[in-house]
């Protein structure tokens, strides 16, 4: 019998997992997000998260949990969300089950149990079977308790829920330690140490290694016990997890406690006291109190003991624990009988065989029997069914591979006539096929010299563009060279003039002012010369660069310099023309990698579209209202950073695209403009080459 019970039993919740991920702050201000959202009344997130968070109060602030699900069933089934009233039970449930309010927390859970098999929701079934087996173990009622845990164990083996799997397999297995069946309570236990590890799930590795040894104990293997306890206390390391090191800690203090090994037996039950009252875990409070009451028996202290024992005691009784009350009543009958109270041990042991007996009786080890006998029974019965039906499939699968042999041998031999005959036809077909395909090679390669020459074509007319651009840019430094050269002549001879005089007529002052002149008219010709100099420089450079390589560019310099190109290039080719531009650069642009040269042709390309829109309607203006000036043309350039990408933004305020070409626009030699005045391909062009900087 044992005579010290230190397990965890594993509590099945609907959301597993959610401790690890979301703690109880993360998840409540992801609740405080969601309930600014409108309408969140209407979706189901909303639900979901108070769901997880009544799951997290339920074993330690149970009153919390129940506050916050308040009509929240209702509300989930307002919404037609099944699922959320299945989970909002489940919580109520937990949370009425750690106050110890078996019958209301029953009640929940059945409801629940109902629910989720109306909405199909099956996949919540084998962990509501789960919580149901756990009110019954709560109360001592081990037969109704193992039969809920078996049937909890079959549905989660059916929806191959391995979690649920390995926490029926733990409770199944502490049932078994509680009616002293060590063999099989192992058995257990070692299954649930086997998933927990594919599972790589430590706290409940931990928990496993803690349960075999306990087993190890009630087998007085005390020395095997430490070794799976110091493998459960290494893990603790690696994992922070409060409610494993009580349970680890109690085990230990119980283990040394046996090897007669006091003083470390009262270490490590004061160390689970304290974090017991410190995560106000009141099952493991109550083990360490009846640890300490044994560890101060053991030393005489027999006051001491007994006030141990009461306190886990008053615990237990409040908590309904069954084992726990039935371990209390033990170790304060013991404390009575070591302090020569006879009458008081007596009282209590009496109480203590009551409750031993109804825990463990030949009923209920009976009973114990015959329920896995079922559960082996049924699967050894499905393993039958299953090879039966395998024997029927491959006797049939024979009978259809043999049908299925004399189909195809048919239609191989009715195929094989008539491929003789299509062969002679395909013959003949290939010879046609031949001379067509001779034709359209020939077209596709005069399609290809067309395309060729249209590509140049448009590559002209750019640089036709660019050119009359660049020409007018060097004109305007070439007119002030030559006209301060002029003046600067002019005043030249007038100094010569004014040497021819006598010496004493000479002004030497204007002189002087002269040559000042002529030196200030020198620098300004530099500085002209300069400039004119710079722009064929940069011309030199883009005709040097043009091996399409990357190179970092200053984009908002090379948008400046191709909308002044473009604007002096249709002014050399009509002097009429006239039209505003305004630019607005994002300054944070740093250089980008990118083939100046096909950018610049872009931007061209598309800022001489948008001059050409301005004189479109400019003209119209002005057939429609002769001699007015209403309409001002305007083009706009600018640039952007976007989530990382540079945007140019070109525009005008012409006539706009129609809608039904804007589909149209970047198709090869398609063009809106007048025979002769543009190829079709500027914008095609432009697109590849967006598309090749993958923009």
């Amino acid at each position: 019998m044992p005579k010290s019970i230190l397990l965890l039993i594993v509590i099945f919740l609907w959301f597993d997992g959610v401790a690890q991920v979301q703690t109880i702050k993360e998840l409540k201000r992801q609740l405080k997000i969601i309930e600014q959202r409108p309408n969140h009344l209407n979706d189901t997130l909303y639900f979901s998260t108070i769901n997880k968070l009544a799951f997290l109060y339920a074993d330690s602030y149970p009153d919390s949990a129940i506050s916050i699900l308040k009509g929240v069933a209702e509300q989930c089934k307002n919404i037609e969300y099944q699922k959320g009233a299945v989970d909002t039970y489940g919580a109520y449930g937990n949370a009425l089950q750690t106050k110890g309010d078996f019958d209301t927390a029953l009640n929940y859970y059945t409801k629940a149990f109902d629910l989720a098999n109306k909405s199909n929701a099956h996949e919540s079934l084998p962990a509501i079977l789960g919580n149901i087996g756990l009110i019954y173990f709560n109360q001592g009622n081990y037969p109704i308790a193992l039969q809920k845990f078996y049937a909890s164990l079959k549905a989660a083996e059916e929806e191959n829920n391995q979690l649920v799997i390995r926490n029926s397999s733990n409770n199944i297995g502490t049932i078994y330690f509680y009616q002293g069946k060590m063999k099989e309570a192992e058995e257990a236990y070692t299954n649930t140490l086997k998933i927990s590890k594919e599972l790589s799930d430590t706290a409940n590795v931990i928990l496993a290694y803690n349960n075999i040894a306990e087993v190890n104990l009630e087998e007085n293997n005390t020395l095997k016990a430490l070794s799976n306890l110091s493998i459960a206390y290494q893990l603790l390391q690696q994992k922070n997890s409060p409610d494993m090191l009580v349970a680890v800690s109690n085990s230990l203090g119980d283990c040394y406690y046996r090897l007669n090994e006091i003083t470390k037996a009262s270490e490590y039950f004061e160390k689970a006291l304290e974090i017991s009252k410190k995560i106000d875990n009141a099952r493991a409070t109550c083990k360490a109190l009846i640890g300490l009451a044994k560890v101060n028996n053991k030393i005489g202290a027999y006051k001491k003991a007994l006030e141990y024992g009461k306190e886990a005691l008053k615990k237990a009784n409040e908590m309904r624990q069954a084992q726990l009350q039935r371990d209390a009543l033990e170790v304060v009958a013991n404390s009575y009988e070591q302090a020569g109270d006879g009458m008081n041990s007596l009282k209590y042991y009496k109480e203590f065989r009551m409750f031993s007996d109804s825990l463990v009786n030949i009923e209920n080890i009976k009973a114990a029997a015959n329920l896995k006998a079922g559960y082996e029974f049924s699967k050894k019965e499905e393993e039958f069914q299953k090879k039966t039906f395998q024997q029927k499939w491959m006797i049939f699968s024979a009978l259809a591979a043999f049908l299925i042999t004399l189909v195809i041998i048919w239609v191989v031999y009715r195929n094989k006539k008539r491929l003789s005959h299509m062969y002679s036809q395909l013959e003949n077909k290939n010879e046609v096929i031949e001379g067509q395909k001779r034709k359209a090679e020939e077209t596709l390669a005069q399609l290809k010299v067309t395309q060729s020459q249209l590509i140049q074509s448009e590559k002209m007319a750019s640089l036709g563009e660019l050119t009359a651009g660049i020409a007018h840019e060097i004109q305007n430094p070439l007119n002030f060279v030559n006209n301060f050269s002029d003046v600067s002549k002019e005043m030249i001879q007038e100094i010569i003039e004014e040497r021819t005089k006598n010496k004493d007529d000479r002004d030497e002052a204007i002189q002087d002012e002269i040559l000042e002149d002529i030196s200030k008219n020198l620098e300004k010709i530099s500085l002209h010369g300069n400039r004119a100099s710079n722009i064929v420089k940069g011309m030199l450079e883009h005709s040097r660069n043009g091996s399409g390589k990357k190179e970092l560019t200053d984009i908002n310099a090379l948008c400046n310099e191709y909308l002044h190109l473009a604007y002096h290039g249709l002014r050399a080719k009509d002097k009429s023309f006239h039209a505003d531009f305004e630019t607005h650069f994002d300054e944070s642009i740093v250089k980008i990698d990118i083939v100046p040269q096909d950018i610049g042709r872009v931007v061209l390309n598309l800022i001489n579209n948008a001059f050409y829109a301005n004189i479109e309607r400019s003209e119209k203006a002005m057939n429609e209202k002769p001699n007015t000036e209403s309409f001002k043309p305007m083009v706009t350039i600018s640039t952007n950073k976007v989530d990382g990408k540079i945007e140019i933004n070109i525009a005008d305020n012409g006539n706009g695209i129609p809608k039904n070409i804007i589909d149209k626009i970047f198709q090869p030699f398609f063009t809106t403009k007048p025979t002769g005045k543009g190829t079709g391909l500027g914008l095609s062009i432009s697109y590849d080459i967006i598309k090749a900087h993958g923009g």
